[in-house]
């Protein structure tokens, strides 16, 4: 006599259970990545802004702007940096300017930089990462002829703007 089956076997729900491993095992470093991508783009496009400013002040004056550090840039620059804050409490990122021209009397770079915060508030990925760009400046021109991302992180650097 044959019986009426109902439900799923045990090699069946196994095999469920290996395939949903194995998509969530893809999934979330997927997911990961991106959630540090848009933690990165909030300090590309204040570099952005920053960036902007450094070149209409140099263009304006003919020379770069004086370095600045977080605290300056909205007196120095007129930007202001979002200060937004972390898990723990603390800044995501800290933003500053490098100038390596000597104000503007000698060729050479001026870099806007983003600095990632503590790990608690930033994430592990991007805690202490640095974020540049940086402008080419020619004196006798008084403009800045390029402006390049960097950063030391090598997987940082692929998600930056080209």
């Amino acid at each position: 006599m044959l019986r009426n089956k109902k439900g799923f076997t045990l090699i069946e729900l196994m095999i469920v259970v290996a395939i949903i491993g194995i998509l969530a095992a893809i999934a979330i470093p997927m997911y990961n990545a991106n959630v540090n991508k848009a933690k990165l783009q909030e300090a590309t496009d204040t570099l952005g802004a920053l960036k902007d400013e450094v070149a209409n002040i140099a263009a304006d004056l003919g020379t770069p702007p004086l370095p600045s550090g977080d605290g300056a840039i909205l007196a120095n620059l007129g930007v202001q940096c979002p200060h937004s804050l972390g898990a723990a409490g603390g800044r995501k990122w800290w933003y500053s300017t490098v100038d390596g021209t000597t104000g503007g009397t000698a060729d050479g770079i001026y870099t806007v930089r983003a600095v990632g915060g503590a790990a608690g508030d930033i994430g592990s990925v991007l805690a202490g990462v640095q974020v540049n760009c940086e402008g080419a400046w020619v004196a006798a021109n008084g403009v800045f002829t390029a402006w390049a991302w960097s950063s030391p992180n090598a997987r940082v650097n692929g998600w930056l703007p080209k």
